[in-house]
């Protein structure tokens, strides 16, 4: 949550609050909704399920359930708050989806570096990313709830953390909320990071390459895989904008809340909104990101194209129940064939483009097992 508009009297249109929540709020939670009975459905058809079955995808399941329970909790708490133990739970609970949401894409972030370049492997790995993040996000908001700071906050008017002192309610606000969703995009950030060298290095220097093979620059391998590192940048820019703006707003009002000041106010209470509705949008921005994942774009296109191909689909070999890490890459996406396929002697060709078919997993292959070849393929196992 964050800090209310305790300075809202100051404002001639109060309304304005409600309708700049509800108009955020109410197509995020929409659209997180219908991606949710899409996705179970486009995993439970036989002809989409291939495409969806891997850890990362799950992982982004569980963060926009987390994402649909912060809105609509987050709308009670925000519009229709009052005193009690209603008020303390709420809370406890929004804070704890967002916590909990935050953490999923961390586990996102960090599981495609730990996969493919350090042979981790993903399957085992992701009870313990949804278990661990779990407990930290119970353990840090029931301490606060316990102990009696979430509730009903008389200088603020709204369920927050509450205390007299706001030195104290900054502390419990940094030690079991921001410190942890900030750590969450850093890690993703460092993530990021990780992969794009590893990208660059695995192009720069292949193994068994020939000394006469002229040697690769690192700009021409980011623009070569400009495509990728877009796509696997987008969710840590974002979770950084909306992370470090709600903490800088927070510690500003923290600072300023206390002065009576009318202009003082006024810049309050535009801060608070703008806080509000970064969180109201939350649910939203990360729909958009999610209705454009690659996995999902094909597995909606094999749906959608499952009358007219039935016959060749079902040739495809499908894992069943098997849980892989392994983005299928499609013509817009990556995978790096070990074998020679221009005239200058490299034994790794980065190849932008491919066939959805030629990317399935054999049989006999354990897709979860890190970074491993398939046909000749490195894949991407996210």
């Amino acid at each position: 949550m964050s800090l209310a508009l305790h300075s809202r009297s100051w404002s001639t249109a109060p309304p304005i609050v409600t309708h700049v929540i509800l108009a955020l709020i109410i197509p995020g939670v929409g659209l997180t909704t219908v991606l949710l009975i899409l996705y179970g459905y486009a995993a439970w058809s036989p002809v989409s399920r291939r495409y969806l079955d891997r850890v990362s995808f799950r992982l982004l399941t569980y963060a926009l359930i987390a994402h649909l329970c912060f809105g609509i909790l987050f709308t009670i708490g925000a519009l229709t708050t009052y005193p009690g133990r209603r008020c303390a739970l709420l809370s406890f609970l929004s804070n704890l989806t967002l916590v909990f949401s935050a953490g999923m894409f961390f586990s996102i972030a960090i599981n495609l570096p730990l996969v493919l370049a350090f042979n981790v492997n993903g399957l085992k790995m992701e009870k313990y990313y949804v278990i661990g993040i779990l407990l930290i996000s119970i353990v840090s908001n029931l301490a606060p709830y316990v102990s009696g700071h979430l509730g009903w906050d008389d200088v603020n008017e709204t369920c927050w953390y509450r205390g007299r002192d706001p030195s104290a309610i900054l502390r419990w606000l940094v030690g079991t909320q921001t410190a942890w969703i900030l750590f969450a995009s850093m890690g993703e950030v460092g993530s990021f990071i990780i992969i794009v060298g590893y990208l660059v290095m695995y192009k720069l220097v292949p193994e068994d390459t020939p000394t006469s093979t002229p040697p690769y620059r690192a700009g021409s391998t980011i623009l070569r895989f400009r495509n990728i590192i877009l796509r696997i940048g987008l969710y840590p820019i974002v979770s950084c904008v909306l992370n470090i703006s709600t903490t800088v707003i927070e510690f500003h009002l923290f600072q300023t809340h206390h002065k009576n000041v009318e202009a003082s106010q006024q810049k309050n209470w535009r801060l608070g909104l703008a806080d509000l509705s970064i969180y109201a949008g939350r649910p939203l921005i990360y729909g958009l990101l999610a209705a454009t994942d690659p996995s999902f774009i094909r597995a909606v296109r094999a749906l959608h194209h499952s009358e007219d191909k039935s016959e060749s689909v079902s040739q495809i070999s499908t894992p069943g129940l098997e849980m892989s890490t392994i983005i299928y890459l499609p013509q817009d996406e990556i995978s790096i064939n070990e074998q020679n396929k221009d005239t200058q002697g490299s034994k790794m060709e980065a190849q932008i483009g491919g066939d959805e078919t030629s990317t399935t997993s054999t049989p006999d292959t354990n897709p979860e097992m890190g970074k491993h070849q398939v046909a000749g393929h490195l894949r991407f196992p996210v």
